[in-house]
């Protein structure tokens, strides 16, 4: 009579140990995955949240001694990085660092930049294009238009000229895009030093002749360098002689219910100091606000200066 109990519990152990052998190959084979969704994202350098503090970011990788330092563009996939740096404006360039075998690179001008001046790079929200500022191909460097870069493989390919609206006078700056392709940017008149918001939209490669973007400040105001939310519910643009103040402040619009952008409101004097505050950006995951002061580039947390954001509207 023990046998077959000794057969039962053979085929049960049996049993156990081919289930766990199920179990440990579905673990070899999840975990990688895992583990590389973890991953993917960007690390910030290994830094320290600065929380509700204003801090410098990154010295010596992207901000940098002896350099104007600004407009800091972050990939989806957090394994690229492109800022605005050297001279001051207009003799810029666009600044380059990748994250290889887990090591970041040093900074150096982009490929793209090499042969002109350039600034205000930015991510399309997929990763695909890099958008910037350049005055490449002018004759007079502060001719500068919306140009874009398409990544092939591990490369980023030929630039090409995407927004010009006209005119040796009329300049376009800080292009910032939506995940339906539409981009917005700072047309700046150069006689009038007057900014605005306008917008292009992006149809199977074409662009649509740009149209201004009606965010409610007063006539007299100058507005400039837009940050868009990818998802188009908030924009973040400089302006002046609005609220009473002369110099450029940062606000905040959101999208209403009917679609139209709502009344600006003041980042704060956190983020907003009694000089001009022309530009800031956010991160990827949106938990960051960068900021340019000093020609350095600093973050804080964005969860005390942004609202909560519907998810529709």
């Amino acid at each position: 009579m023990l046998l077959p109990k000794v057969e039962s519990c053979g085929s049960a152990a049996l049993m156990k140990i081919l289930n766990m052998k199920k179990i440990i190959t579905l673990l070899l084979t999840v975990l990688p995955l895992l583990c590389s969704g973890q991953q993917k994202g960007f690390d910030y350098f290994g830094l320290e949240s600065p929380g509700d503090s204003i801090r410098l970011f990154a010295p010596g990788l992207v901000s940098l001694e002896n350099s104007v330092d600004g407009s800091l563009a972050i990939s989806p996939d957090g394994d690229e990085i492109f800022f605005s740096g050297g001279k001051q404006w207009p003799e810029s360039k666009v600044m380059h660092l990748e994250k290889i075998g887990g090591r970041w690179t040093k900074p150096e001008v982009a490929s793209f930049s090499v042969d002109c001046y350039a600034a205000e790079p930015a991510f399309s929200p997929d990763g695909r294009y890099l958008y910037y500022s350049s005055s490449k191909g002018s004759l007079d460097i502060s001719q500068y238009c919306i140009w874009r870069v398409e990544k092939v493989g591990n490369r980023w390919g030929n630039a090409i000229k995407v927004i010009d609206v006209g005119g040796s006078d009329t300049w376009e700056f800080h292009p910032s895009v939506t995940k339906d392709g539409t981009v917005y940017f700072c047309c700046w008149n150069s006689l009038e030093n007057v900014g605005s918001i306008y917008k292009s939209e992006c149809t199977d490669g074409i662009y649509s002749e740009p149209e201004k973007v009606n965010v409610p400040f007063n006539a007299k105001s100058s507005i400039t360098n837009p940050f868009v939310d990818p998802d188009g519910r908030y924009i973040i643009v400089a302006a002046n002689k609005y609220e009473g103040k002369n110099d450029y402040d940062a606000y905040v619009s959101y999208r209403g219910n009917d679609g139209s952008w709502q009344t600006p409101i003041n980042l704060g004097e956190k983020i907003n100091t009694p000089g001009d505050d022309d530009s800031v950006d956010i991160s990827p995951d949106g938990d960051f606000l960068f900021l340019y002061r000093q020609n350095d580039i600093y973050w804080t947390e964005t969860k005390n200066i942004l609202k909560p954001i519907p998810t529709a509207y």
